[in-house]
């Protein structure tokens, strides 16, 4: 049985964990821009300027990389790793990945903040089955209990607005259906990346999800773009901080930490996110949130003491 995870111990894996650390503390503003954002664009642009932003960056990157290689020295020619397999985890990493901006973004938008950040902290459990069907990976004790732990206390995050909000049960089910995309894009993504740079699976998962978000984009909103100099400032925040710096760090990260450990360190999201909205929107701290910090974190702590196999 060969040991996919723990990955994460030793010196030579500190820098992962940085960078995954940093990545999260990237991700948690996305509420925030897209509250932000409100008054300028409907959230399916907002999705879309997420990714189109990063695309022509990562386009002008790999245009200057390519050049590059032409005028080096080093003419060897490289194996191609483009296979069919690569090409197919490739489109499912895009469409998934734009399957959850699109349900995220709606979920935002008809939500709050907490219900729909206790429903897409199901991405763990996702991951871990999904995983187990189709990457025959295994989880120890350790990690389910440390995963329990965590999603428990990320639930109890948002529990009190919880129980004060009405029935949604469509809204229930699109973000619950947000966590699964996540899951199906954050395990392509790790098998790529013993075949792939990051940069790579980044630039085709921005371009594959640019395609697909745009045209609905178009035919779900009549204000696709900002029209003040503030709301361009926030598109352009999000798609340096929420989509480059996030997203890439994540990339990243899977070919160091798995996509199981990932998905449960993602549960610290919601803890950033209540202090972000504090500070910029003045919303209350109460004992209970502080409480709920301190499950996740145990269940973090348990977590990391892991292993992964297939």
């Amino acid at each position: 049985m060969k040991v996919l995870q723990e990955r994460v111990s030793g010196s030579g894996n500190s820098r992962a964990i940085g960078f995954l650390g940093l990545a999260i503390f990237a991700h948690s503003w996305l509420p925030i821009f897209y509250r932000l954002l409100e008054g300028e664009i409907g959230p399916f642009s907002t999705a879309f300027h997420r990714v189109w932003l990063a695309t022509l960056l990562l386009g002008l990157w790999n245009g200057a990389q390519y050049l590059k290689n032409q005028f080096s020295p080093d003419k060897s020619v490289k194996q191609n790793p483009y296979t069919r397999l690569v090409i197919l985890q490739l489109l499912v990493a895009g469409i998934s990945f734009a399957g959850n901006q699109l349900l995220l973004a709606w979920s935002l938008s008809q939500m709050s903040v907490a219900n729909t950040t206790i429903l897409t902290n199901m991405t763990p459990i996702w991951t871990v089955l999904l995983g187990w069907l189709i990457w025959n990976q295994t989880f120890d004790n350790v990690f389910l209990i440390g995963m329990a732990v965590a999603v428990v206390g990320a639930c109890m995050i948002g529990l009190e607005d919880w129980q004060l909000a009405t029935g949604n049960l469509q809204g229930d089910g699109v973000a619950i259906l947000a966590a699964l995309f996540n899951s199906t894009y954050l395990l392509p993504v790790e098998s790529l990346r013993s075949q792939l740079s990051s940069i790579a699976i980044l630039s085709w998962t921005c371009v594959i999800s640019t395609l697909f978000i745009l045209p609905i984009a178009l035919m779900t909103e009549t204000q696709v773009f900002p029209h003040t100099w503030s709301g361009w400032l926030f598109v352009i925040l999000l798609g340096l901080i929420c989509q480059l710096l996030a997203v890439g760090l994540v990339t990243y990260c899977l070919k160091n930490i798995s996509s199981g450990l990932i998905a449960v360190s993602k549960l610290l999201i919601p803890i950033i996110n209540a202090f972000l909205a504090w500070l910029f929107f003045a919303e209350i701290l109460s004992f209970w949130n502080y409480v709920a910090f301190t499950v996740v974190i145990l269940g973090l702590y348990i977590s990391k003491y892991s292993k992964i196999s297939e």
